[in-house]
């Protein structure tokens, strides 16, 4: 049975109007409160009560406006003037933001008059939310009918405001960065409307009829890029019932690992591309306009570099003391060389298939090299030295190869992060030694900051169980958690509640979310987590549960 959320989390424990509301509306409001994906929460709580025991019924919209309608005695003022305010106008911002987003997504299954009375409440407010405004605005036009134009979200205000902040940072940079940067700033032929058909160039299709940029994005900016167009098509995520866990194989999938001849091209076709990638931003920034980079990158490595290739050969094959770190002089030719170069390089020192024990030197002089190398440089050689080596693991992992890992990890945590482990986890062919690997690095090896850039990189990937297994060593970690990330992890282990509902692996990684995170779980958090235990089948069922009463009772 769901735990039942009886008032939201705003610092009065009961609230007199909210007791006037039915079960199900109740358990609305409380969804929508959980966040800033409250709208996406609600319409997939909305989506699941048509299963449940009402759902011949359905939700009641009119109750539901009717109730939130209502006026309610406040008192306003320093002086606590008594004055009637519809209900709605006493929840939140953040609630109504998202019930307007709700009510735009449902907008064709709500009886019209409902519409119209929220929209009319609405308006009683004298200072409204900005938000709230532009989405009762979008929510009116689609009312009266005219669906071919739909307002933009910005008023003429902020448009202004936006294009000169533009102009400003635009103004400090070089033409080509500032358009890299600013994708998300795309001009309209109207600023007011824009037809419902006529889709706006995203910053994806644009950078399509540019060049692209100069040098390759650190991680957090491309996130950060990501992150913006990603809230353009937050619509159509919302429609998409279970989109987060699409793909999820279940529980008795199997952990196998393809070692046929597909399974190897789709191994080595993804080492390829984040090298492709590289090579290709790389050229551009060295002005070339040829958009096709050589097939063979080692065709692309200046004579003054390869002068250096024997030599480095030689020292790479000679026995060294593994405690002396002295660095090769030949070796500060890397700080020379851009990314598709040093690619071209790795392919004449045949890096990728050299003995472990080369490639554990090679490693260890890395890390006591001059000045560092850049982001982008020990990007490519994660890609050269260890993604191949490590997608091909049928067994254990050598110590050799595992300490040269650990050995480069310690200086370029970012990159193995960003280009070995976020590669792994999108591997289709990914299998227990992979999943090893990844996991001794996190809890070996990676610093708090990096923890949370994995889980980042979790969120962006279809879950299975292999990557239940990674999450239970990250949470190992107990690291702290934004509420963006922590809200990720909740909705998508309860989205899996069907799917694990026999797996002992699944119960205990509720159990740990339970134990180690106890202070982060709000209460929409619980009413899901309890949803979740119902439909669990375990030995651990008896615990879950004893721990989500002791969360409550906290």
């Amino acid at each position: 049975m769901c735990l039942g959320i009886s008032a939201f989390n705003m610092e009065r424990p009961s609230l007199p109007w909210l007791q006037r509301f039915d079960k199900a509306s109740r358990l609305l409001l409380s969804t929508l409160m959980s966040g800033p994906s409250g709208a996406l929460a609600a319409f997939r709580t909305l989506q699941r009560s048509q299963f449940g025991e009402e759902g011949r019924q359905g939700f009641n919209w009119r109750v539901f406006t009717e109730y939130l309608c209502f006026q309610e005695p406040v008192l306003k003022g320093p002086e606590k003037t008594l004055i009637l305010k519809p209900i709605l106008l006493l929840l939140p911002a953040l609630c109504q933001r998202n019930l307007f987003s709700l009510l735009l997504i449902l907008e064709s299954a709500i009886p019209k008059d409902c519409l119209s009375h929220l929209l009319h409440a609405s308006r009683q407010d004298p200072c409204p939310d900005l938000w709230v405004e532009r989405l009762r605005d979008l929510l009116q036009v689609g009312l009266e009918g005219k669906s071919s134009l739909k307002p933009s979200l910005l008023s003429g205000v902020s448009e202004q405001q936006l294009k000169h902040l533009c102009q400003k940072v635009m103004a400090k940079h070089s033409k080509p960065i500032s358009e890299r940067k600013l994708s998300w700033h795309v001009e309209q032929a109207d600023s007011c409307l824009v037809p419902h058909g006529d889709t706006p160039i995203s910053g994806t299709q644009s950078r399509k009829n540019k060049k692209p940029a100069e040098e390759p994005l650190d991680p957090e900016e491309e996130r950060q890029t990501k992150r913006l167009r990603l809230d353009t098509e937050m619509d159509t995520d919302f429609i998409e019932p279970l989109g987060v866990l699409k793909g999820f194989d279940g529980p008795n999938a199997g952990n196998k690992l393809m070692m046929k001849n597909s399974a190897n091209e789709d191994i080595h076709n993804l080492s390829d591309n984040v090298n492709q990638n590289t090579s290709k931003e790389t050229a551009i920034e060295k002005g070339g306009t040829n958009q096709n980079p050589p097939q063979d990158p080692a065709a692309g490595v200046p004579d003054h570099i390869k002068v250096h290739v024997p030599k480095l050969k030689e020292r790479l094959q000679m026995q060294y003391d593994q405690s002396d770190r002295t660095v090769p002089p030949e070796l500060q030719i890397l700080n020379e060389c851009t990314p598709s170069q040093l690619e071209g390089l790795c392919s004449l020192l045949q890096l990728s298939e050299c003995p472990e024990n080369e490639l554990l030197q090679f490693c260890t002089w890395l890390v006591a090299l001059s000045p560092d190398l850049s982001y982008s440089s020990t990007a490519v050689l994660v890609a050269k030295l260890f993604l191949p080596r490590v997608l091909l693991l049928t067994e254990p992992a050598s110590w050799t190869l595992t300490t040269a890992l650990m050995v480069f990890s310690s200086k370029y945590t970012r990159s193995v992060c960003c280009t070995l482990i976020s590669s792994i986890l999108q591997a289709p062919g990914k299998g227990h030694e992979q999943i090893k690997i990844v996991c001794k690095l996190i809890e070996e090896c990676l610093e708090p900051e990096y923890v949370r850039l994995v889980f980042r990189h979790i969120t962006e990937v279809a879950w299975s169980e292999d990557i239940l297994t990674i999450l239970h060593s990250l949470l190992g970690r107990q690291v702290e958690l934004s509420t963006e990330i922590f809200n990720v992890l909740v909705l998508n282990l309860c989205h899996m509640a069907p799917e694990c509902a026999s797996s002992m692996h699944y119960a205990k990684l509720l159990l740990a979310v339970l134990t180690k995170y106890q202070k982060s779980i709000t209460l929409a958090h619980q009413q899901r987590l309890s949803c979740a235990l119902d439909l669990n089948k375990t030995l651990l069922k008896k615990s879950l549960q004893i721990a989500l009463k002791r969360v409550a009772s906290g």
